[in-house]
């Protein structure tokens, strides 16, 4: 209960620890109502992505509560030892500035940070001023509203947390009759996982003797092409079996209900779908990857989560001072391969009674490649972020000028991200052991693949979604049936991932009301004569530029275009710069044909193929 304020030696309003404890929660729960009003208009008024999910209702005054209160409780304490730190003015000027500085951090880059802060600092002067003014009246107000904002928070928490479980469980109700003997199909994206890094495709380091071993089972794809360098069009070309230029996922736009989703088609024929994410910056739903999807994980209910959901705690977990001191790079509320395999098979466990079709996305081998121990020092000795230059963003840190690292810092990256391949690769191996345990593998199409590759100095360039050389495209492939498809055997033809719908419908027997372009992947084992071989998909990819990047990345020149056409990869650039490499006989790409070797032929034939895959339409 608000205690009453008196007066101090005739100057200064006094309040006493309950005052400020109740002045605490209400400009927290204020400040958790901007917040979330801002958040609301950026995401459906002006369609930005917020990278929060729907908890985030509950996560963010559960946030700002907790900073608000310590706040208050500081200020208590401190009374104790010196009684002006209780007066009004000053336990108004202190909640106002932190309300206000979680407001304008919200538009950090494009009001810098410390501006906001200093702008934050003047507004809380103004308001505590004028608040000072009429404290009484403003103290009654305090009193009888407070009640209702927190009631009005834990109300938009309740419809949000019923709203989701409601939704499901009515999905769940409608679904239609599965096939008889209707095959569970399991897709697993290692988001950031290039071959070239894989003992599987003869790396000379064991980073996946688990991948090694089950790839015995099936067939496994040497060449396997990827539609896009970075994660959201590559995704959507992997669920709907469409190009990036034919779809709307791109860096600010999400995944639209154009075309049918695989989930969606497998939904609609009975199979009970899940999704499983740990790529939350751009593998959520708020991307349009859930789509289909009657059961979707991304954001995780942890600590972590809840403090990432308030810009004022955001920034200061982010401090580069507080994270050096903790020692710590790691991406926020950053979900491991152990919680993602905890999070598919629990929910299995439940939903036993249909087929299902389940996408698991593993985020470890992402940057910036922080694998436990032992695997930080598996492949070298342990890397020691120490002064160097990273930026954090929302739920990302990475570093930003990796071209100055020295070649000493070159092999420590590489081995760190070697490094949490292995651990991946464990943590998949314990994934399909605990499958195989349960009898779940003995009727699963399992297809195991990546998103994109990454670039760790190749052509001077590090990280991903800045070039379409190979490191970046040639992702690994590996798919297994039992007593469905050869075993044990290797396909050397290259291949695209914009197949695997029409792959998948077609092993699970739907392909006679299939939705989806591009043909069957089977045809490279099944040589039957009922494959139609005469089709092939074109082995294309694609990159648009985003944000602002180094003037030095190929795709700040515009937009760029690759095909492989037989053994040569052909790259076309932005500012209309051929590239043309033998990637069989020049696997690293660093001798550019297009200058010197006399390719005229191969490149008018390329030019002519890559002008034919826009001019015709998907099939």
């Amino acid at each position: 209960m608000l205690s009453r304020a008196t007066k101090d030696s005739g100057t200064a309003m006094q309040v006493g620890a309950g005052s400020v404890m109740v002045l605490a929660i209400w400009f927290g729960s204020l400040t958790s109502l901007g917040e979330l009003s801002l958040l609301a208009l950026n995401k459906y008024l002006f369609g930005q992505f917020i990278l929060l999910g729907p908890q985030v209702v509950w996560m963010n005054p559960v946030a700002n509560l907790f900073i608000f209160s310590a706040a208050g409780l500081g200020l208590c304490l401190a009374s104790w030892f010196w009684r002006r730190v209780a007066c009004f003015n000053l336990v108004v000027w202190v909640f106002a500035f932190l309300g206000f500085s979680s407001l304008v951090l919200m538009y950090h880059p494009s009001l810098h940070k410390y501006a906001g802060i200093v702008l934050a600092v003047g507004l809380a002067v103004q308001v505590a001023r004028m608040l000072t003014a009429h404290a009484g009246g403003f103290l009654r107000f305090v009193r009888r509203t407070t009640a209702w904002m927190v009631v009005s928070i834990a109300l938009m928490a309740a419809g949000v947390h019923l709203g989701v479980g409601l939704a499901e469980r009515r999905a769940l109700a409608l679904l239609p009759p599965a096939p008889r003997e209707a095959p569970n199909v399991l897709l697993i994206v290692l988001d950031t996982v290039r071959a070239q890094s894989l003992s599987l495709y003869g790396y000379d380091r064991p980073t996946t003797p688990q991948l090694k071993r089950f790839a015995k089972t099936g067939v496994i794809f040497e060449r396997a092409l990827s539609t896009s360098p970075w994660t959201l069009p590559s995704h959507a070309s992997m669920f709907t079996g469409r190009y990036p230029h034919e779809t709307s996922a791109n860096w600010q736009s999400a995944l639209d209900t154009t075309h049918p989703t695989l989930a969606q088609f497998l939904n609609a024929h009975g199979y009970v779908t899940a999704g499983f994410t740990a790529n939350l910056v751009y593998g959520s739903s708020e991307h349009g990857l859930n789509r289909g999807f009657l059961h979707f994980e991304d954001f995780p209910i942890s600590l972590s989560e809840t403090m990432g959901s308030s810009s004022l705690s955001r920034f200061i977990i982010d401090s580069p001072i507080l994270r050096r001191v903790a020692r710590s790079h790691e991406i926020l509320a950053r979900k491991t391969a152990p919680d993602l395999n905890k999070d598919f098979l629990d929910w299995l466990a439940t939903h036993d009674s249909r087929p299902f079709f389940a996408f698991l996305n593993y985020f470890d081998a992402h940057e910036p490649y922080l694998p436990p121990s032992p695997f930080d020092r598996t492949f070298g000795p342990e890397r020691r972020h120490g002064n160097e230059s990273f930026m954090n963003l929302r739920r990302n840190a990475f570093r930003i000028d990796k071209w100055r690292m020295s070649p000493h810092e070159i092999r420590a990256e590489r081995n760190a991200y070697d490094g949490a391949i292995a651990y991946l690769d464990r943590h998949l191996g314990d994934l399909l052991g605990a499958l195989d345990k349960r009898g779940v593998l003995d009727n699963t199409l399992v297809i195991i693949t990546s998103d994109h590759g990454e670039q760790l100095g190749e052509h001077g360039l590090f990280d991903h979604g800045n070039s379409l050389y190979l490191p970046l495209i040639h992702v690994p492939l590996l798919i297994s049936f039992p007593g469905r498809l050869t075993a044990d055997f290797a396909v050397s033809e290259p291949v695209t991932l914009r197949d695997l719908p029409a792959t998948v419908v077609d092993l699970v027997g739907l392909k006679d009301s299939s939705p989806f372009p591009g043909v069957s992947l089977r045809r490279y084992w099944d040589r039957s004569g009922d494959v139609d071989g005469a089709r092939e998909s074109p082995l294309l990819s694609e990159l648009s530029p985003g944000f602002p990047r180094p003037a030095f990345y190929p795709v700040s020149k515009g937009e760029m275009k690759s095909l492989v056409v037989g053994q040569y990869h052909y790259i076309v650039n932005g500012d209309g710069r051929e590239e043309l490499y033998d990637f069989i006989a020049d696997p690293s790409e660093i001798n550019n044909l297009k200058i010197s070797g006399n390719t005229d032929h191969v490149l008018d034939t390329t030019r002519h193929s890559l002008t034919r895959v826009f001019e015709c339409p998907a099939s």
